[in-house]
């Protein structure tokens, strides 16, 4: 006789499966969830921070353009003492000419005595600044002065092509820095407009390389990469080899700077927080499973072990009484009462049926 109780476990061990498989996704999918936030809002906090880094990174060099600018305006307005040249590139002519601060019987011009006064900002800003590595005074006379004595051609050459690409971009009204992401040897620049009695005299412009400032960022955080970003998107500088071609197929997170107009990016040398989550998703999710798999197996040995054997022993039982057999000889531990209750009413019935 087939015992129905046996269909319906069955019908449960399918059905537990189904439980195990919609419970273990349902509890990984929220963990990944949660997960998720948490490392999306860990990324930002550390990206807001990287980014605080950048701007005291940058800061010294905008507070040090302000005092060069401070300290022109007041070496206009002092007198000379000597008679001490100063080397000028002519960007006409592109040779460097001795000018003499004064002649005799001619006016002292204020612009030279100025870069005189400044010399010593020239000297020290490569050295003391870590961003910065040149600085250059660009005159609306048509020369350039970089505080030495001799200028490599290759910084004219550039030099010259870089005013002749952007000689038209700055509002000759404006009194902020502009920023330019190309400058002379993978460099960025920061041009300062000099301003005297509401007339513009020239500008100063810092050469600022920031690779290295971004080289350390990864070097202390090795699973990630970091990239500068101007207005429009693209590249000034990155601690690996990325340019406009290829940023598409990374995934970013942006943090604007505060002292100048770029933004800080991050890329995750791991891969994207969502297709990382995913895979943590699926291991949880297999882990789940396989844990409740092995309870639920356990369980249903047991069951099937402690009440469907006995079950089905006791229908072997019954069927055997019913053709005159005699009954199953090994009884389950425990169901003894119940085998013998059975036999006694088949010995009970039998009389009567005669």
């Amino acid at each position: 006789m087939s015992s129905p109780a046996y269909a319906v476990y069955r019908r449960t061990v399918r059905f537990s499966l189904v439980v195990i498989a919609a419970l273990s996704f349902s509890v990984a999918f929220v963990q990944f969830l949660l997960q998720f936030n948490t490392n999306l809002q860990q990324n930002r906090q550390q990206l807001e921070m990287f980014a605080q880094q950048m701007d005291a990174q940058i800061e010294p060099v905008l507070q040090f353009s302000q005092a060069v600018n401070a300290r022109g305006k007041l070496g206009m307005q002092m007198a000379v003492t000597d008679n001490t040249q100063l080397p000028l590139l002519s960007l006409t002519t592109l040779d460097v000419i001795l000018h003499e601060l004064s002649h005799a019987n001619q006016p002292v011009n204020p612009e030279l005595h100025m870069l005189l006064q400044l010399q010593p900002y020239f000297d020290i800003a490569p050295a003391s600044i870590t961003p910065l590595k040149n600085m250059f005074y660009i005159s609306e006379q048509g020369f350039a002065y970089n505080g030495q004595s001799k200028w490599s051609d290759y910084v004219i050459e550039h030099l010259v092509e870089w005013l002749q690409r952007y000689q038209r971009s700055e509002n000759g009204y404006d009194r902020n820095p502009v920023f330019y992401k190309d400058f002379i040897l993978e460099q960025a620049a920061m041009s300062v407009p000099f301003y005297v009695n509401e007339r513009k005299i020239g500008r100063f412009v810092f050469a600022l390389e920031l690779a290295p400032l971004l080289a350390t960022l990864e070097k202390n955080n090795p699973d990630r990469y970091f990239l500068l970003l101007d207005q429009a998107g693209n590249v000034i500088a990155s601690s690996m080899f990325i340019n406009g071609d290829n940023l598409e197929q990374y995934q970013m997170q942006i943090q604007r700077l505060t002292g100048i107009p770029w933004s800080l990016a991050l890329i995750d040398k791991r891969g994207s927080l969502f297709y990382a989550g995913i895979t943590q998703f699926t291991i949880n999710w297999l882990s789940y499973a396989a844990a409740l798999l092995a309870l639920a197996w356990l369980l249903a040995r047991r069951y099937k072990r402690k009440i469907m054997g006995p079950l089905q022993r006791l229908s072997t039982h019954i069927d055997r009484l019913q053709h005159g057999q005699a009954g199953v000889r090994r009884v389950p531990e425990g169901w003894q009462d119940l085998f013998a209750r059975v036999s006694q009413l088949k010995a009970d019935d039998k009389p009567e049926t005669d």
